[in-house]
């Protein structure tokens, strides 16, 4: 009978066990946001309209504003005690087709902020032009780690523009 060496095998088991990494998914059916998640973790997102309060109806009213919320977001990689956190919003159309896109809304963040301020993100939306009533769009957005191009959180919701 051949034994297998259990130390090689205890430092593999450490070195997994010893890293901060998650992955994941999460799918509202109520709302139909999803939300993936690679290295970094959030406690909750949340799609809500300009009162903060959850759509849950699939629909955004024209001429509002609807924002991802994502709370308690952690395991950034610290430079210096701070996190260096990266947000994205973009809307598609039905064909795919990317109608409005923000790249890192903040990148005036060049300091770094601290990881309690890094754990509460708001991405937000006025919902107008080039968008239109009647049509439906997908929402994206995409949370990331500067220190870290791995680590991520991506959520979207479809939705519906009305008056």
């Amino acid at each position: 009978m051949k034994k297998t060496p259990i130390i090689p095998f205890l430092l593999i088991v450490l070195l997994f066990t010893s890293c901060n990494f998650t992955v994941g998914t999460k799918a509202d059916l109520t709302s139909g946001l999803s939300s993936s998640w690679n290295g970094l973790d959030a406690e909750t997102i949340y799609f809500v309209d300009q009162e903060d309060q959850s759509i849950t109806n699939k629909q955004v009213t024209w001429n509002s504003e609807c924002s991802f919320v994502f709370e308690g977001i952690s395991n950034y990689t610290l430079k210096d005690g701070n996190a260096f956190p990266g947000i994205t919003l973009t809307v598609t159309d039905p064909s795919g087709a990317e109608i409005v896109a923000f790249d890192d809304m903040l990148a005036n963040y060049t300091e770094g902020v601290s990881a309690t301020d890094a754990s509460v993100l708001r991405a937000s939306l006025t919902v107008g032009d080039p968008m239109k009533v009647g049509e439906t769009y997908t929402v994206t957005a995409r949370v990331f780690d500067k220190q870290n191009a791995e680590s991520e959180i991506v959520s979207k919701v479809t939705v519906t523009v009305v008056e």
